[in-house]
């Protein structure tokens, strides 16, 4: 039944609410009460009310939604349909900028609509550098922070561009863009470890098992880490949170099919995973040496001597093969082996340059979301049982899909 507080009737404001067989009449009283068909003045439930939701039958659409960009639709009722998808950069003030500025460098991004609270839509709600506790020998209580020459926000990476926008986050457990990470000395003091990492980060089952190789262990270690921390409110229409990274590691290939790995990982808290690593292989394993995905390097036959020959079966060649999808590059970024002076450079029994380094290419993760939940991305690499032979991630192009993506997983990103 239709309600109505005393007053003229106002015909301009007849909209569609709840049910297509209900008209949605406001009405002016003398006390400027608006009432409702639906009998309240937030028919669809999300939080807004007219005029801020521009489509009160829909809980999808509202200030909070994200506008997606080919949909025909004003997602977030800002009066526009259809917006670019947004970028938001920023030059920071002093190197290597704070963990705000590394976010937006990610491309999480403040949107057009404007919030009940008077505010456009951010789906960054805090962004931290985020640091390991744990014992270590002797029941020693150490902790490993973020260091800032171990991060910071490239606009390239050896040939390897960002994937949205024009910077992205560059994150190592050794110094960034060091030109010989295989040589690069540990940033934590001598001696330093924690005894169980698993405990400490936390890892569970095959995440912990992705620092040994598979074999779960409650005695693996850890030192120089870096974590940038990211407090997300994802957009009331999205079920499933999307983010681009490509991994290199120079223990390619001495510790390759070894249990003490360099591990790429990318932690969630949600209402459906309970600190998870979302980025993975098809084996359910972190991103390491062992990884599936871990195939930028020279082209079997390897180097004479080379005990572990396997590690070259899957390998594509220095610069990439188009042919299968491998869109990152070594060359450039210090992971390609090519420094002078060094033993980092052999050549291999076909000609091709054999590196002492290599990479994953850029993969693509995703995994399901609530709509409007708010949750925790831990973004973090780390030296596993010691602090020599460095590796790097850089990590790009957070964003959205409505629909759900049910368990999560990675893949290579389509070009």
């Amino acid at each position: 039944m239709l309600q109505r507080a005393t007053g003229l009737l106002l015909p301009a404001l007849l909209l569609a609410c709840g049910s297509s067989k209900s008209g949605y009449v406001v009405d002016a009283g003398p006390e400027g009460n608006l009432l409702t068909s639906c009998g309240h003045a937030d028919c669809d439930g999300d939080g807004y009310t007219v005029p801020a939701d521009c489509d009160d039958t829909n809980p999808l659409i509202n200030p909070e939604a994200f506008d997606f960009p080919t949909d025909g639709i004003d997602n977030d009722c800002d009066g526009i349909v259809d917006n670019p998808v947004l970028t938001c950069e920023t030059i920071p003030a002093q190197s290597p900028g704070t963990p705000t500025d590394f976010a937006r460098a990610a491309d999480l991004c403040a949107q057009h609509a404007i919030t009940n609270a008077g505010t456009v839509f951010d789906p960054l709600v805090h962004a931290a550098w985020g640091q390991v506790e744990g014992l270590g020998p002797g029941q020693t209580l150490w902790t490993s922070t973020t260091k800032p020459q171990q991060v910071a926000i490239a606009s390239s990476f050896g040939q390897n561009q960002p994937r949205q926008g024009k910077t992205m986050v560059g994150l190592a457990n050794g110094i960034w863009a060091n030109t010989d990470p295989r040589n690069d000395p540990a940033l934590d003091p001598a001696g330093f470890h924690i005894n169980d990492a698993c405990s400490a980060i936390p890892l569970m089952g095959q995440d912990c098992a992705s620092l040994t190789n598979g074999t779960p262990s409650g005695t693996v270690n850890v030192q120089d880490w870096a974590e940038l921390t990211l407090t997300v409110k994802i957009p009331s229409n999205v079920q499933t949170a999307v983010f681009d990274f490509a991994f290199f590691s120079s223990e390619f290939n001495q510790w390759w099919n070894s249990a003490a790995n360099d591990a790429f990982f990318v932690l969630v808290t949600s209402k459906g995973l309970q600190g998870q690593n979302v980025a993975k292989d098809q084996n359910g394993l972190a991103i390491t040496v062992n990884s599936g995905f871990f195939q930028l390097c020279p082209a079997p036959p390897g180097p004479a001597g080379l005990q572990e020959s396997a590690a070259l079966t899957p390998c594509v060649g220095l610069a990439g093969d188009a042919s299968q999808s491998i869109l990152g590059q070594l060359a450039g970024t210090g992971y390609d082996g090519a420094i002078a002076g060094t033993n980092d450079t052999v050549q291999a029994l076909d000609g091709d340059t054999y590196v002492y380094g290599g990479g994953s290419g850029w993969l693509t993760a995703k995994f399901p979301v609530v709509r409007g939940e708010t949750l925790e991305m831990r973004v973090i690499i780390a030296d596993t049982f010691d602090g020599l032979k460095d590796s790097a991630v850089v990590f790009d192009a957070v964003r959205w899909e409505e629909a759900s993506e049910g368990g999560g997983g990675v893949s290579r990103p389509n070009q």
